[in-house]
């Protein structure tokens, strides 16, 4: 993740409401230039800003402490997938992973599992 998405996304939640730096700042019961330090990534909000921003905007408090709208979090739950599966093609890099690279981290996926079992 980069590192100012949260910045980002709450900068581009304010802009598209239409809504000043100073604005928002009012709504939350802070100031502007902690909108300011937010946005430029000099600091993060707390989670109880978290939550009035979530509030404000109608979105979901993990979507902007992933600093990405829930659409783009559905995606990325969407592209996981199980090593076991032969029907997909893993790439890493633009490159296809060969099978026997998969075969050697589920054997050691098994080896990780087993040890956890045995604690």
């Amino acid at each position: 993740m980069e590192k100012n998405m949260i910045g980002k996304y709450l900068r581009d939640l304010r802009r598209r409401r239409g809504m000043s730096q100073q604005e928002l700042a009012l709504a939350l019961g802070v100031s502007k230039q902690t909108i300011s330090n937010w946005e430029v990534g000099r600091k993060v909000p707390r989670m109880k800003a978290v939550d009035k921003i979530a509030n404000i905007f109608g979105v979901s408090r993990n979507s902007i402490l992933a600093g990405l709208p829930v659409e783009m979090l559905e995606q990325e739950y969407r592209r996981v997938v199980d090593l076991t599966d032969r029907d997909i093609r893993l790439t890493y890099l633009g490159q296809q992973v060969p099978r026997e690279y998969i075969d050697i981290i589920v054997k050691l996926m098994r080896c990780d599992i087993v040890e956890r079992d045995a604690q």
